[in-house]
């Protein structure tokens, strides 16, 4: 299992929030993905919207897994992810359903090991 955190951003619905990637599979194709954050303020107006999906899974774009995506089997879920992993670190990057730009981008760093 690999667990990465790093602090989200997305304005005008995310501000300096704490976020969690789990890897519980292992850098694997179609191993399970879970993302842990919260939307500070979310589109309705609540306040500390909390983000969570265990329903994502890796889609490997290269045979090591540098380059990848994380995103639910049925492509039904509102966002997904792009990302890259070098050494202790993963850059992901935020995708709506429309995917017409990145919405945000957040650097995670390895927690364990």
């Amino acid at each position: 299992m690999s667990v990465y955190a790093g602090k989200f951003n997305y304005s005008p619905y995310a501000s300096n929030e704490n976020f969690f990637l789990d890897i519980p599979d292992g850098w694997t194709t179609h191993g399970r993905a879970h993302v842990f954050t919260t939307f500070t303020k979310d589109a309705a107006g609540v306040n500390k919207h909390p983000f969570f999906s265990t329903a994502y899974v890796l889609r490997s774009v290269n045979d090591d897994a540098t380059s990848f995506t994380v995103r639910d089997l049925d492509n039904k879920k509102f966002y997904w992810f792009t990302g890259t992993r070098a050494g202790d670190q993963v850059t992901l990057s935020l995708h709506d359903r429309n995917d017409v730009v990145t919405l945000s981008t957040v650097t995670l760093g390895k927690v364990n090991n």
